[in-house]
C-alpha cells in the first residue's frame, strides 16, 4: 500500500468514506445491536446512499471490519524488507507486534476502532462469521506479500503456515484484550500478544525456536 499522504484525493476520500461507514456501523451495533440495524440505517448515519454502501462493503456485518491504512502501510513496509536468510517465524511475529503497537493500546483512532470491533465480536455472534472472513482475507494478503518478498510462489507453503500460526496468537490476544476492557480492567495488547506467543512456545511438542 502506498503511503497514506502520497495517495491522490480520490483514494484518500475512498479510505475516509470506508472509515465513516465502519464507524457508523459500529456505533449502531453498539447501541441497538446487529439485528436491530439495517443497511439503510448505516448509510443514513454515514451520510451516504445504500447504493454507495455496497460499493464499500457487501453486508452490514462486514462493515464492522475496516483496515487501518497506516497500520497496513507499516505491515507492507516490514514485509517488503524480509530477510530470506533469516527464519521466517520471528520476522512475522515482529510484524504483528509492530502492528499491535501502532494501535497504541486502543488510544489511536485505529486502535479505538479495533477495540470496539473485538468487543462487539465477543457480544454479537452474528459478527463472528464476518470477522473470520475478514481475518482470512488479511491473512491471504499478508502471505502473498511474504511470498513476494521471499521471491517464491504459491507452492511455498511457509508464508501461509507462519501467518496462520502467528495470527492465532494475535487473535487470542485481541479477544482477551477486548474481554478485559469489557470487564473494566486495564490490559496491554502487546503484552497479551507476547504472553500468547510465549505460551505457544511452552506447549509440549513445540519445535525449538517456534
Amino acid at each position: 500500500m502506498a503511503a497514506v499522504d502520497s495517495l491522490d484525493l480520490r483514494e484518500r476520500r475512498r479510505l475516509q468514506t470506508a472509515r465513516e461507514i465502519s464507524d457508523a456501523a459500529l456505533g449502531l451495533f453498539e447501541s441497538v445491536g446487529v439485528d436491530g440495524t439495517r443497511i439503510e440505517d448505516i448509510a443514513r448515519e454515514a451520510g451516504i446512499s445504500p447504493r454507495t454502501f455496497f460499493r464499500y462493503f457487501p453486508t452490514k456485518e462486514r462493515a464492522a471490519f475496516c483496515s487501518d491504512p497506516e497500520v497496513e502501510q507499516l505491515v507492507d513496509g516490514m514485509a517488503a524488507t524480509l530477510d530470506p536468510g533469516t527464519p521466517l517465524l520471528p520476522q512475522v511475529e515482529a510484524i504483528y507486534a509492530a502492528a499491535m503497537a501502532a494501535y497504541d493500546n486502543g488510544r489511536s483512532p485505529g486502535g479505538r476502532r479495533v477495540l470496539r470491533m473485538w468487543r462487539l465480536v465477543d457480544r454479537e455472534p452474528t459478527l463472528r462469521a464476518a470477522g473470520v472472513a475478514y481475518e482470512e482475507e488479511r491473512a491471504r494478503a499478508l502471505a502473498a506479500r511474504l511470498r513476494e518478498a521471499l521471491g517464491t510462489d504459491e507452492r511455498d507453503l511457509r508464508p501461509e503456515l507462519v501467518v496462520e500460526v502467528v495470527g492465532a496468537s494475535a487473535r487470542v490476544a485481541f479477544r482477551r484484550w477486548a474481554v478485559l476492557h469489557e470487564a473494566g480492567r486495564e490490559a496491554d495488547l502487546v503484552t497479551l500478544y507476547q504472553e500468547a506467543r510465549d505460551l505457544l512456545r511452552s506447549l509440549p511438542g513445540t519445535p525449538p525456536g517456534a
